[in-house]
């Protein structure tokens, strides 16, 4: 049976952050006997440090993780320049498998034979945690490439990792390296566990502001209704071409119309992808899928007002699911654009206590979040690539029969 600990630290000191994390998993100078480290951390930790001082703490444990823009532990978000938070599980009802070099044009390829890896170690996985690189990927197809390996049944919940909202690079720990293309999945095989997710956007989509992907090569948008798609995108929000996608990630989310039955199930009626990067000579961008010609694309805006009232309808379908139960742990993928605008300044604080007070009911329950650029997360039982959302992966034991 698995067991989770977490815990997080603003230390500066790559060495002493990683330590204190581990002090308040397991107590003081424990850690010795994780079989599982997953640790996100800003951009201004040394992540050779981080990885060697987690190697020395827990000598047997497979260590995965990833950059992001923030971190989220039971106590509380840090958007610190250093800011480390980490979730240790015991026990050996899990498999891990990692892969180097995803891009957007091998997604497919690259999530299968991760996914066959991890098949490989153990046959009877239940529900898949995965981490992936953030800017130069098609998460659609490395949904697809999973998928292949062990069936669209598989539920698959996670992020992408980020950067300080640059846009630049991210980083990913993959056991004994670091890396910026990286595939890390985790498979759980404990069966007294089953998984909750609940997953919501905070944007709307704007009349007349509607375009068809006519050409596409891979997450390659190249031309938006026949005319360069970049210098078309930004048109859109009054800006020029020589806009830096880094510029624009809290604007310039476009969403997917979603059918009927798939809008009632997620409460919202698209689902939304962020531009990670542009051509050299501005005219094309990327997006973290890979749609087909033809798709239909529209330009949303953050809206305060649905961000909180779709947060309190997620935690009450999530709480109507736990009924009684405490999650033996959480895992949280955030976008960095959620929260209350004040002075120029996104303030986030609020928005996590109303996740957490609902779910850990005054008890201290392992959690651990990440603001990274793009999210994995169900909608009525299907494995979708999310971005700008606020995603919750709960593992919770069953109910006795």
């Amino acid at each position: 049976m698995l067991s989770f600990f977490s815990g997080s630290s603003n230390a500066v000191n790559s060495e002493t952050a990683m330590r204190e994390c581990l002090d308040l998993a397991f107590g003081e100078g424990g850690g010795a006997d994780a079989d599982l480290l997953v640790l996100h951390a800003t951009m201004g930790h040394n992540f050779p440090q981080l990885l060697a001082a987690a190697k020395e703490a827990c000598p047997k444990a497979r260590i995965i993780g990833c950059s992001g823009s923030g971190v989220i532990g039971h106590e509380g978000v840090s958007e610190n320049m250093r800011a480390l938070a980490i979730m240790a599980v015991t026990g050996d009802e899990i498999a891990v498998a990692t892969m180097d070099g995803l891009t957007g044009g091998n997604s497919a390829e690259v999530a299968a034979e991760a996914a066959a890896k991890l098949k490989a170690e153990r046959g009877d996985i239940q529900f898949i945690y995965i981490l992936t690189a953030g800017l130069n990927l098609s998460g659609d197809r490395v949904i697809d490439g999973i998928e292949s390996v062990f069936g669209k049944e598989i539920a698959l919940f996670g992020a992408t990792a980020a950067d300080n909202g640059k846009a630049k690079r991210s980083f990913q720990i993959a056991d004994d390296k670091v890396v910026e293309d990286g595939v890390l999945l985790v498979g759980f095989a404990d069966p007294t566990l089953e998984l909750i997710t609940g997953v919501h956007h905070g944007s709307v989509p704007l009349d007349g502001m509607t375009m068809e992907v006519t050409k596409v090569h891979d997450n390659e948008i190249i031309e938006f209704d026949g005319n360069p798609a970049w210098p078309t995108l930004m048109g859109k929000l009054g800006l020029g071409a020589e806009a830096e996608p880094g510029e624009t990630l809290p604007i310039a989310g476009v969403g997917e119309q979603l059918s009927d039955e798939d809008q009632a199930a997620y409460d919202n009626s698209h689902v939304l992808r962020v531009p990670i990067g542009v051509s050299d000579d501005h005219q094309s961008f990327y997006l973290p899928i890979a749609p087909a010609e033809g798709t239909k694309l529209t330009l949303v805006q953050r809206d305060e007002d649905h961000i909180f009232s779709g947060l309190d309808r997620l935690m009450g379908r999530i709480e109507g699911q736990l009924g009684e139960r405490r999650p033996e742990a959480v895992f949280h993928a955030d976008c960095m654009a959620r929260g209350r605008l004040t002075f120029d300044r996104v303030l986030k604080d609020e928005i996590i206590a109303k996740m957490q007070h609902p779910i850990c009911r005054g008890e201290k329950v392992p959690w651990l979040g990440v603001y990274g650029f793009s999210e994995y997360c169900q909608i009525a039982d299907t494995n979708w690539f999310h971005s700008y959302t606020t995603a919750l992966y709960m593992l919770v034991r069953k109910e006795a029969a």
